[in-house]
C-alpha cells in the first residue's frame, strides 16, 4: 500500500470512531450473552461473529467491513496508546489506520482494513485474533541493539 500523506484524526473524528466500536463491543456482548472488554479475548469473540456472519452472507456489506475494522483499530488504540490517522494513498482513497508507538520512540502505522478484508477471503486462516496478537508482540519489542 503506497501511501501519499497522513494524517491524525481531530478529537471530533476519533470519538465518532470509539463510538461505533462501542456499539460494535455491545453487538459483540449481546452475541456471546457476556461482557466484552477491547482485548484479545473480545477479537476471539469477532473472529466467531464474523464466520457467523459470512455463512449468512459470504460478501459482508461495507458498512459491516467497516465495524469490524473499526472495532480491530480501536482494540490495538486502546491497548498500545496509538492515535486514528487517515492515510491518503496513491491511489487517492483514503484508509483509516492506527499509529502506535514503538519502544525505541518511533510509531509504527497498523493497516486495519488489510487484515478485515483477509480474513473474509481465507477465513479463520486469517485470524483477527493471530493479526492482533502478532502486531502487539511487534509493536512491544525492545529496540534493536537493546
Amino acid at each position: 500500500m503506497d501511501v501519499r500523506s497522513t494524517r491524525k484524526l481531530i478529537p471530533d473524528q476519533s470519538r465518532q470512531l470509539a463510538a461505533l466500536a462501542e456499539h460494535t463491543r455491545t453487538t459483540l456482548a449481546t452475541f456471546a450473552a457476556e461482557t466484552v472488554y477491547y482485548d484479545v479475548t473480545a477479537l476471539q469473540l469477532l473472529d466467531e461473529w464474523v464466520e457467523f456472519r459470512l455463512q449468512q452472507d459470504p460478501d459482508p456489506s461495507s458498512e459491516t467491513r467497516l465495524l469490524w475494522a473499526i472495532f480491530l483499530g480501536e482494540t490495538l488504540r486502546r491497548q498500545h496508546a496509538g492515535v486514528w490517522i487517515l492515510q491518503e494513498l496513491n491511489t487517492g482513497e483514503k484508509a483509516l489506520a492506527v499509529s502506535c508507538p514503538l519502544q525505541d520512540a518511533g510509531n509504527e502505522t497498523v493497516d486495519i482494513w488489510g487484515p478485515v478484508n483477509r480474513r473474509i477471503d481465507e477465513g479463520i486462516a486469517a485470524s483477527l485474533t493471530y493479526f492482533y496478537m502478532l502486531t502487539s508482540i511487534r509493536l512491544r519489542q525492545p529496540p534493536q541493539g537493546s
